[in-house]
């Protein structure tokens, strides 16, 4: 008699993730890492655990596929799983972080994740205070603006943009874009936090005819104005969330409004954490995807460029609403 065909039987897996998240402890980490990537230390001053029983239940909800890992040079930082299309827990798992993002943080648990925001923000922001007068040579041995430059036009080029608002560029810099983008559009605001690096941004406008440029010092969050198109050149992987930075754009930007992110794609070098700076080590396509469908953009055109040195420059275009060419 021949044995009959056996079904694939997923009661197992909905066995190990019921257990993987029948804890409180794992519930709040899967809350904390909704919309962020946060180390194991980092992890542990927000949720006020020891580092040996939080690396446990990381070490379980990694098991269960709820957390991912990515080494950014000799760190690991974990942030919240992808939903897989063919998973067959698709439906439990997206009901759980449906869930689990309508409950709100405590006070204490956004007052320690805010800490570890300033802490990364002043990291980077005593790097530029310490080094603006040599950041340009430093950025030029990654990605130099002209490598890719031709990328940014072409998309430009290729949207249909209506501007009536200021463009605004976050983290000008030394970098010709600002220029670029003063061709193309009446009015462009120049956006630093840092005094010193915005210096360098007014006396290289000094020694230009770009009368439509003005200074803003201050984060996006301190300016006070919309925009129809925000511009980051090699800045979201110096920002203390990027995630965070995709939600803030879409505030500022009007209803018909573009974000466009040149930023390195994923990388192990781990140098340039010290030479440049960097918070982040690049990023997965993938990675700006999520953020930017999470924060209610859908994502546009893409460029990629890759570099003889082995870095790979990703221009990214991110819209409020679905835009074409005429």
């Amino acid at each position: 008699m021949q044995a009959a065909v056996q079904n694939p039987d997923h009661l197992g897996d909905l066995t190990s993730y019921c257990k993987a998240i029948a804890d409180h402890q794992r519930l709040l980490i899967l809350r904390v890492l909704a919309r962020e990537s946060f180390g194991v230390l980092e992890l542990c001053h927000i949720l006020d655990a020891a580092q040996p029983a939080l690396s446990h239940h990381l070490k379980v909800l990694h098991t269960a596929g709820l957390v991912e890992t990515r080494r950014q040079g000799t760190s690991i930082f974990y942030r919240r799983a992808t939903i897989a299309a063919t998973d067959p827990l698709r439906e439990v798992r997206h009901s759980l972080q449906t869930t689990l993002d309508k409950q709100p943080l405590s006070e204490a648990l956004s007052e320690r994740a805010a800490e570890i925001y300033a802490t990364r923000h002043q990291q980077a922001k005593q790097f530029f205070e310490k080094n603006a007068h040599r950041f340009l040579e430093d950025q030029n041995l990654i990605a130099e603006y002209p490598n890719y430059a031709a990328c940014i036009a072409d998309l430009l080029n290729d949207e249909v943009i209506s501007v009536t608002n200021a463009v605004i560029e976050i983290g000008p810099g030394e970098s010709e874009l600002i220029f670029d983008l003063a061709k193309r559009f009446p009015k462009v605001v120049a956006i630093d936090n840092t005094e010193d690096m915005l210096e360098i941004t007014r006396r290289k406008l000094a020694s230009r005819d770009a009368t439509n440029i003005t200074c803003f010092l201050g984060q996006l969050t301190d300016y006070n104005g919309n925009s129809d198109l925000i511009v980051t050149n090699m800045v979201l992987h110096h920002l203390a969330s990027p995630a965070q930075f995709f939600h803030d754009a879409f505030r500022y930007l009007g209803s018909s409004g573009t974000l466009l992110i040149a930023d390195l794609c994923a990388h192990d070098q781990d140098w340039t954490r010290e030479t440049c700076g960097d918070l982040w080590l690049g990023f997965e396509p993938e990675e700006l995807d999520r953020w930017a469908g999470n924060a209610g953009f859908e994502s546009g055109q893409s460029a990629y460029v890759g570099l003889k040195n082995g870095f790979q420059v990703q221009v990214r275009l991110f819209h409020k609403h679905h835009q074409t060419k005429e």
